[in-house]
This record gives C-alpha cells, sequence and structure tokens, in this order.
C-alpha cells in the first residue's frame, strides 16, 4: 500500500486560501507545514468547522490541525489501527501520504461477509434545509455524509460538496438540494463487502446508502473501523 505524493502548504496561508487550493486541485485534505516540517492536516472537516464557527482569514498556524501521524508500516491493520486510535482519516508512511480511501482500495474484502452489517441509521436531511444547518449537523455528529431526502430520497450531500461551494460563494445560505449531488448510490442488502467496496471505488463516493425502512449508511471510517476489529479478532 504506496499512498500518494503528499501535497502540502505553509502554515502561513490563511484558511481562505487553503480552501480555494483545495477545490482547485480536487482535494479534501492537505499536510501544513511550518518552517519546513509536517505540522498537521487539514480537512474539509477543519475548513467546516472555521467556516461556521471560525475565521477563514484565520492562518492555518492559528487553527486547530488534525494530528499528523507517521506509521513505520504500511500493512493494512497498522494503519487501520493509528487511524482508529488518533481519530484522523489518512497516516503518514515513508514520506507519502495513505488515506482511509486508499487502506479500504487495497484491503483484501471477503465475500462471506455483508456490508448491510456495518450500516447505521443515516441522519438525514430535507431539500430546503440551508447549507450552514447541513455543515453544523456535520460538525455536531462528527460526519461528512448527509442524505437529502424528502418524501423520497434525493441525493447526497458531502462536507466537501460544502467546502467547495463555500470556496465559490463565500456564503451558505442556499439549499442543499442546489449542491447536492442528485442522486443517492445505493445498495442491496445482499452485496458481500467485496462487492460493496467494489461500488464505492468505482464510484469514487466515500459512503453506500442502503433503504430499508429508511435510510442506513456505511462510510470509509466504518470500514476502516471494521478492519481495526477484524485486527483485534485474529
Amino acid at each position: 500500500m504506496d499512498g500518494s505524493d503528499i501535497i502540502s502548504l505553509d502554515c502561513s496561508s490563511t484558511v481562505l486560501d487553503t480552501i480555494f487550493f483545495m477545490k482547485r486541485n480536487k482535494i479534501r485534505r492537505i499536510v501544513v507545514t511550518c518552517e519546513g516540517k509536517m505540522a498537521g492536516l487539514f480537512t474539509v472537516d477543519e475548513a467546516i468547522k472555521q467556516i461556521i464557527g471560525g475565521s477563514v482569514e484565520d492562518k492555518l498556524k492559528d487553527t486547530k490541525l488534525k494530528r499528523l501521524v507517521n506509521v513505520e508500516s504500511n500493512e493494512p491493520y497498522e494503519i487501520a489501527k493509528s487511524m482508529i486510535a488518533n481519530s484522523v482519516d489518512a497516516v503518514i508512511f515513508s514520506r507519502r501520504i495513505i488515506t482511509e480511501k486508499d487502506l479500504v482500495r487495497g484491503f483484501p474484502w471477503n465475500d462471506e461477509e455483508k456490508m448491510f452489517d456495518l450500516a447505521v441509521k443515516a441522519i438525514a436531511i430535507e431539500g430546503f434545509t440551508r447549507l450552514s444547518t447541513a455543515a453544523e449537523i456535520m460538525v455536531r455528529n462528527s460526519i461528512r455524509h448527509l442524505p437529502v431526502a424528502e418524501e423520497q430520497p434525493l441525493g447526497m450531500l458531502s462536507a466537501r460538496d460544502v467546502v467547495y461551494r463555500f470556496s465559490d460563494r463565500l456564503s451558505l445560505q442556499e439549499e442543499v438540494k442546489l449542491v447536492m449531488v442528485p442522486y443517492l448510490v445505493k445498495g442491496d442488502k445482499t452485496l458481500s463487502l467485496r462487492e460493496g467496496t467494489e461500488i464505492m471505488m468505482s464510484k469514487g463516493i466515500g459512503s453506500l446508502v442502503f433503504e430499508d425502512q429508511g435510510l442506513y449508511i456505511v462510510t470509509l471510517k466504518d470500514l476502516v473501523k471494521h478492519i481495526y476489529m477484524y485486527s483485534m479478532k485474529y
């Protein structure tokens, strides 16, 4: 599991400049450096917190960054353990960054376990909900994906959608139905973990939704937790 090249910005950059940079480069996290040394991770999670509760004019050095976690092994179980123990969605290995998506993509999932067994009840919002309200829900519940539904499922709003839209409008006053991805990628309850993760990777999505008298969701974070729990059992 090799990961990707590290993309970084100096800690003298403002939050707003960083958000612009992230959208321009189609990334959701960046390594922050101070005086040439890696200082932490700034992700869409930190961006949303700054947008709704801080200032986008703050410099990165004055914001609360995610901890930068270095691992000595790129073995999947060790990576999952480090992510869970440190509440991060990426780790550094051999001067490269390995993300939740990299870990899920590279793990040998089986056909015996069902993906729906990992699903949790989704927090859903309505299409007329303001982006600012959706952002607050994400921060309050430490989630990045909100299915949008009224009488029927309408789409999906992600933390990245919120941050990228803010970079365009410098406001979160729009209704989510104008910003969301206008469809849900849904899975069948019979999907195996291998099949479910293959769908997520092929679609480039961070969550898969299931319908069962309501909406249920499995995210990359849930899959990383499962890798960690699997390693604890064996």
